[in-house]
Parts: C-alpha cells; structure tokens; sequence
C-alpha cells in the first residue's frame, strides 16, 4: 500500500487535518499553518518557488491548495515547473472564478445554462458583473452608483460590464475534481443525481477540449430553478466533499481519491447516492 507525504497549503487551521491524519495512505502530513496540530509538521515560506523547493527536499507527493488566493496568485504553475503534484487549478482556468466576462464567453460555447443578459432591467434585483465584479442591485438607481464607482476605479474594467438575471432558486456550491483526463463530480444531496451527472459531462468536456492541464478541485456556484441548473460562478479552494451522503463505502478516504487523481484514473472510481 502507498504511502503518502501530504502538504496542506493554508493561512489558518485547516478545517481537514482530522480527515487527512486518519487516512490508511498517510506517512506525513505537513502544514503551513501559523498555528501548531499535533500529528502535523508545520513549514513555513516567503515565495512559491521556495515552497516548491521544500517539497522536493521532503519528497512531498501531494500538495492540497486550501487558500484559494494562492491558487488565484498561480501556485499551481510554479509547483508544476518541479513536478510536484499540485492540487489546484492553473492561472489560465482561475479566470473562470476572476473574469465573469470570460466566464460567461466560454460556457456559452459550450452550452451550460448562465442567467441571460439584461439590456434594461424590467424587474428587479439584477447582478450587475465585469471582470472582479459582481454586485447586486435592486432598483435602476443602484445600477447607475455601482457603474460609476466601477467607472471611477477602472475605466477598462467597466467597459465589459454587464446586468445580469437574478436568478431566484436555491443556492449550492458543486465539487468536483479533475485530473487532466476526467471529472469527479461529488454527489450533492440536494441535487438530483441525473441533473448533476449532465452538469458534470458538460464542464468534462470542455476542460478537454480546451485543453486543461491541471490537478484540482473546481467548486461550482450552482442556482437551481424548475429543475435546470444555472451556472453562475466558480471558485477554487479543497473543499472536502460530504462523505456522510452516501450510501456506499467507495471511497471514503481522501487521499484515495487524490491518489487516484495523481495517476489520472478518477474514472474508475463510482460514486452513488
């Protein structure tokens, strides 16, 4: 059985480490946490490079991203220079999560449902969304102030904002995990398992066929109304996802799946609910 030394990147208490020190497939876990676990080697660095360097020396297999402003800042390309398997998304999929104008560019090519565009507003709120943007307003006269304070910070900015549908249904964040070659979407129990398969199909096959080339976690921003699922955002930090869900043992051990996702064989591993 492998064994596995596992670098938890993040600023505060990892909200996992319990999950992580219980896996079958642990040697090592190390943090970079400011505050001492029992069980964990904490390390510390100033630059990704140096971190990178780090991880070689401790012959680190697995390195989990739960600070999504790291991954944002594009840790994942530096690790990757040092072959250290890394696991967040590369800085040209983050502009998924920063850019709603390129967001909304690429999912409508590959038909996911998004809120349409609205040129006026008839009802309100609306989302008012550009590239680090996104406001809520709720009536024209807060469209005007959010436009002008958009305006007066960045000109370039706000010539790709946009007024955007509020859609009112539930709200769900979707976890799933790529491995350069298929998708792992986590069971939702609030989702039904035939609308989140299809979800899934769709964001798999266009991070194929553009090409993505990257290990991680991809947390969709799901709103679900009369039974379609609006895409509206996306984030990136690990997010365990909830294990208690389901109704069979395969798998419940993380490090399994990442395992799995390390030798690209995500595929072989069936969830149900």
């Amino acid at each position: 059985m492998q064994s596995l030394n596992v670098l938890i990147v993040s600023t505060e208490k990892s909200k996992y480490v319990e999950h992580f020190l219980n896996s079958k497939y642990l040697r090592k876990l190390y943090i970079t946490s400011s505050e001492e676990i029992e069980g964990t080697i904490r390390i510390t660095f100033n630059t990704f490079k140096e971190l990178a360097q780090k991880c070689r020396t401790l012959q680190i297999d697995i390195v989990l991203v739960e600070e999504e402003k790291w991954a944002l800042e594009g840790i994942a390309n530096v690790m990757k220079q040092y072959f250290i398997n890394c696991f967040a998304a590369t800085t040209d999929w983050t502009k998924l999560g920063l850019s709603h104008h390129f967001a909304r560019k690429i999912l409508t090519e590959y038909n996911f449902n998004i809120p349409p565009v609205i040129n006026l507003p008839l009802e309100f709120p609306v989302l008012v969304k550009g590239d680090g943007v996104l406001k809520k307003a709720n009536s024209m006269q807060e469209v005007i102030s959010i436009k002008e304070k958009i305006y007066n910070t960045s000109g370039e900015i706000s010539k790709n904002v946009f007024l955007e549908k509020y859609i009112h249904g539930e709200k769900y964040k979707v976890i799933s995990l790529f491995d350069g070659k298929h998708l792992l979407t986590f069971p939702h129990k609030n989702i039904k398992n035939n609308l989140l398969k299809d979800y899934s199909k769709n964001l798999e096959n266009m991070l194929l066929k553009e090409k993505a080339n990257f290990i991680g976690f991809i947390n969709s921003e799901i709103v679900e109304e009369n039974d379609i699922l609006y895409t509206t955002g996306f984030s990136y930090e690990f997010s365990m996802p909830d294990f208690d869900i389901w109704e069979t043992a395969i798998p419940k051990d993380i490090l399994y799946i990442c395992l799995s996702a390390v030798y690209q064989k995500l595929n072989e591993i069936e969830l149900s609910i």
